[in-house]
């Protein structure tokens, strides 16, 4: 069957991520995690960026000699960039970008229309969508300077 697959254009389980990297935005927990774990069982090389250094400490432990990561708020319009940046001093690449930080806004605000107060309104937007805008940019930023192009995929969820 292996074979067939091979004759097809399909790459063997090993080849189709080894030398591959990638920057997971929210790479501490949940999704981003498990995509994290994924792609290193594959011999791609992931830089993790989460808030909780705890959380960071034991991905970058469970990700091993495949993974290298920092505590960081995605808000911050240079987080990307210097995951971006690790990623290339690190592995020696930036082949793609996976953003899944962002959460509810709830604690902060947020909530039905009618209840909703501008604080919680700006808090949400900012953790879910500005985060994802200063990522993107770097990602294709990156992309550009390279003169090649890349992957950005976006996750959204609550």
């Amino acid at each position: 069957m292996l074979d067939s697959f091979l004759r097809f254009g399909y790459h063997s389980r090993v080849d189709r991520l080894k030398n591959k990297v990638l920057v997971v935005i929210g790479g501490t927990s949940g999704l981003g995690l498990s995509a994290a774990l994924a792609f290193a069982r594959e011999d791609g090389k992931v830089v993790i960026v989460g808030r909780d250094k705890t959380k960071v400490g034991f991905a970058v432990k469970e990700l091993g000699r495949f993974g290298a990561g920092f505590a960081a708020d995605a808000t911050s319009p240079g987080t990307a960039t210097k995951a971006i940046q690790l990623a290339m001093k690190r592995f020696g690449g930036f082949h793609g970008l996976y953003h899944v930080a962002g959460g509810s806004g709830r604690r902060k605000g947020d909530g039905p229309l009618h209840e909703i107060t501008d604080a919680g309104w700006e808090f949400t937007l900012n953790m879910n969508l500005t985060s994802l805008f200063y990522s993107n940019r770097a990602a294709v930023l990156e992309f550009l300077k390279q003169g090649r192009g890349g992957a950005i995929l976006n996750m959204g969820s609550v």
